[in-house]
């Protein structure tokens, strides 16, 4: 059955005008209200205090107990050691004194501070609570020292050592202008570099430094480049520091054109013999390749090697090599890459 009822929304602004105005009517009429409007407060306030101050030093007088923090000193004798993790800086102690003393060793008044000398920190790693009741005792002195919160505390140090790492350059990392490559070696400065941190992390260092160009543009001359050095693991706290921000990067870079030509077959050990001798299908090797400009013009034919030791006899074919020990040559490549052998007699 439907509800055929109809519903009003009063209207919030005129209801709280309406309250506001009645509230009014009623402290005018009323002769308490009226009464505490004549009222002098700031004396009223000044006696509350007053009996608030002297009720907490009443208080203060009594013996309590209540938990409080003592700051923590913690020495180390050797000097080449680290903490991997903040030692603790606080201990919770549950004390029962004169509440002025309380109060005193709460706000630190009198320098409170409670020493822990560790004599090998490396091998302390834990240090159980009850064994600092003493200590504390001496701390708080006036104060009776119930238990400690914490029931042990944990310390976390290693010793600081150095490790050399060879620093070698990604050549993947950097890019060239078409025609532009590099020549010779990258020379590094310096070719190594000492870091020195906490052992066990150096201890997962490799041994082998990688470092990467982040420079995009590509490249169209001599490079000299400053790369930052990088750690091989991601370190938050910077326990491990290095002995150089940066190392210098240099390699010759040249422009490279392509060729083809015929080249000459030098034969190797192929016998001698009187009534016989040995071809070569097709007779002519033509030889591609990327050379640096600078040097087209000064540069012999390059040589093809065809050794008869290399035959292989289940197909009469042997396969021309190239021999070169510089860098000025680029993408070599043959046509065509196997030669068949025929022995032909003589006339």
């Amino acid at each position: 059955m439907p509800d055929n009822k109809k519903y009003h929304i009063p209207d919030f602004e005129k209801l709280v005008e309406w309250s506001k105005k009645k509230l009014d009517e009623l402290i005018e009429d009323s002769t308490f209200f009226q009464e505490v409007k004549t009222w002098d407060w700031s004396a009223m306030m000044i006696c509350f205090m007053t009996a608030f101050i002297f009720w907490i030093f009443h208080s203060l007088n009594d013996d309590h107990t209540s938990t409080i923090e003592i700051p923590v000193d913690v020495k180390v004798r050797e000097d080449n050691v680290v903490a991997l993790q903040e030692p603790p800086q606080y201990v919770s102690v549950n004390a029962t004194g004169n509440g002025w003393t309380l109060l005193s060793k709460s706000l630190g008044v009198g320098k409170s501070k409670l020493t822990i000398n560790l004599e090998d920190p490396v091998s302390v790693k834990y240090l159980a609570g009850k064994f600092l009741l003493k200590e504390l005792s001496q701390v708080l002195k006036g104060l009776k020292v119930n238990y400690i919160l914490e029931d042990t505390l944990s310390f976390n140090y290693d010793t600081l050592t150095n490790k050399r790492l060879a620093v070698e350059i990604d050549s993947s990392s950097f890019h060239f202008q078409n025609g532009y490559k590099r020549v010779g070696k990258i020379n590094v400065t310096p070719d190594s570099v000492t870091f020195r941190g906490p052992a066990t992390e150096l201890s997962q260092y490799p041994d082998v430094l990688v470092l990467r160009s982040d420079d995009l543009e590509p490249i169209a001359e001599d490079l000299n480049e400053y790369i930052p050095i990088e750690l091989p693991f991601k370190n938050q706290k910077r326990l491990v520091v290095s002995q150089y921000d940066e190392v210098k990067v240099h390699f010759d870079v040249h422009y490279f054109i392509s060729t083809k030509d015929k080249t000459r077959i030098l034969r190797v050990n192929f016998p001698q013999e009187q009534d016989s001798v040995f071809l070569l299908d097709p007779k002519d090797v033509y030889i591609s390749y990327s050379i640096r400009e600078d040097l087209i013009n000064s540069i012999d034919s390059i040589p093809v090697v065809v050794d008869f030791k290399d035959i292989n006899w289940a197909d009469s074919t042997v396969t021309p090599k190239v021999f070169l020990d510089n860098d000025n040559y680029e993408n070599i490549l043959l046509s065509p890459k196997h030669l068949r052998v025929r022995k032909t007699k003589l006339n």
